[in-house]
């Protein structure tokens, strides 16, 4: 979360005088900035002043990605204190099945190819390239097996809603966001999960969570976001990379994900062959490890 989540953290920490841990998801305020959500130098200058004053009051520092402990570490952060200890998934939750029958009814996808996003249609996700490609694949021959499911909200939602509107664009659908428990029931119409972030230098450092989920669905993946989290859709072989923000070749790796079914079955067979190294429940017990390694020291940083 936004870290005035952890202002409130050491504060705490001060007044019970007991040691916190900071969990790092996203650099703030870079993140801010990547997205052209705040511009003022100013006060980017003091965020990232708060920024680095809770990283070195934190008695541990748990980031989600490698690229952040080197971020930490590069900007003077006692690299004893960080652990990295990514993202996973709950593969009793996410695990291969059948595609929902009541939905394909619903949406009317028999014998369509999904495509789908599912996940926040924010700032930083420039899902305008899932629309572009998903036009230029209505004008493609074969154009009309596809169908891009879309679920979720956030920011974006209604001029991506809009824009397809506009733009006459058939072959999208819309979900707003659903219960948890049914978001499992969506993964299983997908014949392939799009993740895709902006272009931007700050992405390569990010795991986007929703890769460990196709990984334990099965749901071969087309990945537009560079770097380490490419690093590891290649590394495992749950799908293939394309250039963020370029539509056409996102058609061309969905292209390649589909048209050959020997190709789409190794993708699909490779996540939950995979997925064993993401396991929640063995990550938690990296967590344990970490904080029982704080616990004897009752005295908080800066406290």
């Amino acid at each position: 979360p936004q870290f005035f989540t952890a202002c409130a953290a050491y504060l705490t920490s001060v007044f019970k005088r007991k040691p916190w841990v900071f969990e790092l998801r996203d650099i703030w305020p870079e993140s801010i900035r990547a997205v052209g959500a705040m511009t003022n130098p100013k006060v980017l200058g003091l965020l990232e002043k708060i920024e680095l004053f809770l990283y070195r009051r934190a008695s541990l520092i748990v980031s989600v990605t490698h690229s952040f402990k080197e971020n930490l570490v590069q900007r003077g952060i006692e690299e004893n204190k960080i652990e990295v200890i990514t993202n996973g998934v709950d593969s009793s939750l996410f695990s291969p099945r059948e595609k929902d029958q009541r939905l394909v009814e619903q949406y009317k996808l028999h014998g369509k190819q999904v495509v789908g996003y599912i996940g926040t249609h924010g700032l930083a996700h420039s899902l305008e390239t899932l629309l572009q490609a998903a036009k230029l694949l209505e004008g493609m021959p074969g154009g009309d097996d596809y169908r891009f499911l879309l679920l979720g909200d956030g920011a974006r939602k209604q001029s991506l809603q809009a824009k397809a509107e506009q733009e006459k664009i058939q072959n999208v659908i819309f979900v707003s966001s659903v219960p948890k428990e049914d978001v499992v029931r969506y993964w299983s119409l997908l014949d392939v999960a799009v993740i895709h972030l902006k272009k931007n230098e700050l992405f390569k450092t990010v795991i986007p969570s929703k890769l460990f989920e196709c990984m334990g669905m099965g749901v071969p993946v087309a990945h537009g976001v560079a770097g380490e989290s490419a690093a590891i859709v290649e590394a495992e072989r749950v799908g293939l990379c394309f250039e963020p923000e370029n539509a056409d070749a996102l058609c061309e790796t969905i292209y390649a994900l589909t048209k050959n079914e020997d190709v789409h079955r190794g993708f699909q067979l490779a996540g939950p062959q995979a997925v064993g190294r993401y396991n929640r429940g063995m990550l938690a017990s990296r967590m344990r490890v970490a904080l029982e390694r704080i616990k004897a020291d009752e005295k908080p940083r800066g406290g």
